[in-house]
């Protein structure tokens, strides 16, 4: 049998189908309709009639009760996340320079996914890692101070094309700054 060498060996690799996001925003719009459904029983009890509110608003506790169960479905996909991250960074020892696209193809992680769990993982304290400034790659058990430079504006949420870094000394994605010169930023390991 022909051993794969590299990314080859990683070419079918299955990957996870289930995106890694905040459930918040899911709890805060089951939170919605929850009001509203209680808010529809306190106008039926006091014979309230406000845009029929109390006829038909009890419905909305059906709803919520399966907005909040899709909520704690998306917490458990993201401890489910984490714990992957957490086994693969273990593997190596929490320590050692790698590729972040070869950890994400081990675990059938996109880079972008990969990216998000690891940095909720280090602002809760549970891994350390910063970024090689001139390769991008990651380097697990180093610690880096986040330093906010004073001339940084938040990029728009959706970004179509790179945004324009030259003449900046700090990230134009994160803000963090920049102390040395390198192609990739230390903290979130953006191409400069």
């Amino acid at each position: 049998m022909i051993e794969m060498s590299g990314e080859n060996k990683y070419r079918h690799r299955y990957y996870y189908k289930e995106s890694y996001e905040a459930a918040i925003g899911t709890f805060a719009t089951g939170i919605v309709f929850l009001f509203v459904a209680i808010l529809s029983l306190f106008f039926r009890t006091f014979d309230i009639t406000f845009i029929g509110l109390a006829w038909w608003g009890y419905w909305l506790f059906i709803p919520a009760f399966f907005i909040f169960i899709g909520g704690f479905d998306q917490l458990y996909r993201n401890y489910k996340y984490k714990e992957v991250v957490k086994n693969a960074v273990a593997q190596r020892d929490f320590q050692g320079t790698y590729k972040l696209e070869h950890i994400a193809l081990e675990i059938g992680m996109k880079p972008s996914v990969l990216l998000r769990v690891l940095v909720d993982l280090r602002n809760k304290g549970i891994l350390k890692y910063s970024f090689d400034a001139d390769s991008g790659q990651i380097i697990l058990g180093q610690t880096i101070k986040y330093t906010q430079a004073t001339e940084y504006v938040p990029p728009p949420k959706k970004i179509e094309e790179p945004l324009p870094t030259e003449g900046k000394n700090f990230c134009v994605y994160c803000g963090h700054k920049l102390e040395s010169s390198g192609n990739f930023c230390p903290n979130c390991g953006s191409n400069l």
